[in-house]
């Protein structure tokens, strides 16, 4: 009977958090939360993970009961992240209390401030449900999480209120989403290319004139080629084909196995070893369409060997696989003619309807 109680205000304290939010607030300086607050920021995280992945794999046409085991391990481990995030956030909020003067705030307090702040993420998977029995009720999805963020956000700076000056309850504020932001970059690119895939209209046209030339086709996709480049492809493992002219490369990166990763974090690991022990260089990224698919444009060179060397890459991943065109220039003569050459070439390639 015990435990029962306990759940039973535990599901009420929960609920109040969200309903209730200003009487939820006015509560936090004289109750006890303990351990609640931990529970509360570990399945606030276990539901906005379980929430993001599923619209990421429906946006791509697939279940997300087909990658449940991947997709409760990627929850559990971003609701430890969170709430230890939590954590963190809550003491240096705390000491800055501290240091201000305001020794009425205690740990347990500012913990508890920041945890409930994050029950609104609890309802983030509900939109899933509904897509899960009728997948064109995506776009609902992902209102139903965007609104839980933004709730959480509103309770976030509604309990700080209640325990501190307005002056003083922004620092913490501030800091938790700047904190958030920085230990949260993957869930961040999910959910903008979650949204990109709900509203593709987001993301502009790739501007670039197509190349005419020769016809290159794959397995998964056809490229377009000037005069002057040859197929090289030699079958190295992960190595979609290589083509090349007499100034420049260029490598077609190739990927299995990747349902729930994004255009931009596979652009990271496909140029890894292109960007290795480039110095004094730049980079650039933008996010277009082509051809009706959303692709990650990333440009960027250094000197490498005493050498100036220039990339520009175009990353797409269709489905649950990633592809990249990585253009390879070394001291291009001209390095905006090769840029616009690369793309160029980028804006013919078509990835196979059986692909996408």
């Amino acid at each position: 009977m015990e435990s029962t109680g306990e759940l039973a205000w535990f599901r009420g304290e929960i609920l109040r958090s969200i309903l209730h939010p200003f009487d939820f607030a006015r509560s936090l300086a004289r109750e006890h939360y303990g351990i609640a607050g931990v529970l509360v920021a570990l399945l606030a995280g276990v539901a906005l993970s379980f929430a993001i992945d599923a619209m990421i794999l429906t946006s791509k046409q697939f279940s997300a009961l087909d990658y449940l085991p991947q997709v409760l391990v990627d929850s559990l481990f971003l609701g430890v992240r969170l709430a230890v995030t939590v954590a963190g956030v809550a003491t240096v909020g705390y000491w800055a209390a501290r240091l201000l003067r305001r020794d009425e705030l205690t740990l347990d307090q500012a913990f508890t401030a920041f945890s409930f702040a994050l029950s609104p993420l609890l309802l983030a998977p509900i939109g899933i449900v509904l897509v899960l029995l009728v997948p064109d009720l995506l776009p609902i999805a992902g209102v139903v999480a965007a609104v839980a963020v933004a709730r959480g956000i509103v309770g976030l700076a509604i309990n700080l209120r209640a325990l501190l000056p307005p002056a003083v309850a922004a620092v913490p504020f501030v800091v938790m989403l700047a904190t958030s932001a920085l230990v949260m970059p993957d869930q961040i690119s999910r959910v903008r290319f979650a949204a990109y895939a709900i509203a593709p209209q987001l993301v502009g046209d790739f501007t670039a004139t197509a190349m005419t030339g020769t016809v290159f086709e794959a397995a998964d996709f056809t490229i377009t080629l000037p005069a002057g480049w040859k197929n090289v492809t030699s079958g190295v493992p992960g190595e979609a084909a290589r083509y090349a002219s007499d100034v420049a490369d260029l490598r077609v990166a190739r990927a299995g196995g990747v349902p729930l990763a994004t255009a931009d974090t596979y652009a990271d690991s496909a140029s890894i070893v292109e960007r290795q022990g480039l110095e004094n260089g730049f980079r650039e990224r933008s996010v277009v369409r082509i051809n009706g698919v959303i692709a990650v444009d990333d440009r960027y060179a250094g000197t490498y060997a005493g050498r100036r060397v220039l990339y520009r890459q175009f990353t797409v991943v269709p489905r649950t696989q990633g592809l990249a065109l990585i253009f390879h220039y070394v001291e291009p003569a001209d390095e905006p003619a090769a840029l616009a050459e690369a793309a160029a070439i980028a804006a013919t390639w078509r990835i196979h309807e059986s692909s996408r």
